[in-house]
């Protein structure tokens, strides 16, 4: 079976939504590993700092199947799509790998999504680092 790395963020009540999250996925995949979480200004709008995290998944359903379900799990948290995707989030949940390939080419450009995701896989190609990370002591 397939396993999924997960990029995770949130900069509405952060703490909240991503525990919150982060539960509502162990209960799907029991087997989930989680990076640590790190603080991260907002990237391309105007908005507080970010959380983020990325977590590992094994034996996931089809790819698209994953992502379908990924987008009900941010919109149970309030996620707001309408004009744009640019904006403050309760709950951001991207594909980023789905077994070898990679699905989000953010995964290189952004260091708010390369650091937590090489906590978990092992990615060797380098990355353009954009914007400062701070760990942050919240557990998922």
């Amino acid at each position: 079976m397939a396993t999924a790395l997960i990029g995770m963020g949130s900069n509405i009540d952060p703490e909240k939504h991503l525990q919150r999250a982060s539960k509502d996925i162990r209960q799907y995949f029991p087997g989930v590993v989680y990076s640590k979480v790190y603080q991260s200004s907002a990237v391309g709008m105007n908005g507080d700092d970010f959380l983020n995290a990325c977590c590992l998944l094994s034996a996931v359903p089809a790819k698209e199947e994953l992502f379908k379900w990924l987008k009900l799990l941010e919109d149970k948290y309030g996620r707001d799509r309408s004009e744009g995707s640019w904006k403050p989030r309760t709950l951001d949940l991207d594909l980023v790998m789905y077994g070898d390939e990679i699905l989000d080419d953010d995964l290189f450009r952004y260091a708010h999504v390369f650091v937590p995701a090489s906590e978990l896989v092992d990615l060797t190609l380098p990355i353009a680092k954009e914007g400062m990370l701070t760990q942050v002591s919240l557990r998922l």
